[in-house]
């Protein structure tokens, strides 16, 4: 209970202004709750903003289901991905707290890679999955569906970078545009044409 009290308050904190650095007294004032339950279940303000990434991520990724639950082509659900993916930069509802989380992210990777990267996968997994079905369709004939699938990620989170901290982004119609063009020319490329670069390789 304690735990999700705490997690609790810091996710309300968040939506009333994500803008503002998250403290732990901050947390624990909304909570009602002492230091020492605090760091009964969390060693310290990282390790909270692991756990609330985590919740955020899975947020996230049930949005990101529903909409592509309701596309049909494999170019179709390729270009829900990068709008759904694109929406925490662009969506002002979401931007201010991936702003946040996205400038946690270096303390966050260098203290917890296995679980930010479970994060990153948890975004991953939907895309390989519609990348591995156009390919059985034909669709993407020499797709490598993991390594595709992360190509497209860092192209989607450099587009995201710009918008988050303001350094040329461009309108969001244009960001999906470019994400998703880049992305279907690179797909349905014959096997011939990919065959310079080694499939399995990480990206």
């Amino acid at each position: 209970m304690e735990r999700e009290a705490l997690l609790s308050a810091a996710q309300r904190l968040l939506a009333r202004d994500a803008r503002d650095p998250l403290r732990v007294d901050d947390v624990l004032g909304e909570a009602g709750l002492s230091t020492r339950a605090f760091y009964r279940h969390f060693h310290g303000r990282t390790e909270l903003f692991l756990a609330l990434l985590a919740a955020e991520t899975a947020r996230a990724a049930e949005r990101l289901d529903f909409r592509l639950a309701r596309a049909t082509t494999p170019e179709d659900k390729l270009r829900t991905w990068v709008e759904g993916v694109l929406a925490l930069a662009y969506d002002s509802r979401l931007a201010g707290r991936a702003r946040l989380f996205a400038g946690e992210r270096a303390a966050l990777s260098q203290e917890f890679p296995t679980e930010v990267d479970r994060c990153v996968r948890t975004q991953l997994a939907p895309l390989e999955d519609v990348i591995a079905a156009g390919r059985d369709a034909g669709v993407f004939p020499g797709a490598d569906p993991v390594s595709d699938a992360r190509a497209i990620h860092h192209i989607c989170a450099g587009l995201m970078a710009d918008k988050l901290w303001g350094s040329g982004a461009m309108s969001r119609e244009r960001a999906v545009a470019l994400a998703t063009g880049f992305a279907l020319q690179a797909l349905r490329a014959n096997g011939d044409e990919r065959q310079r670069a080694p499939k399995g390789q990480p990206v």
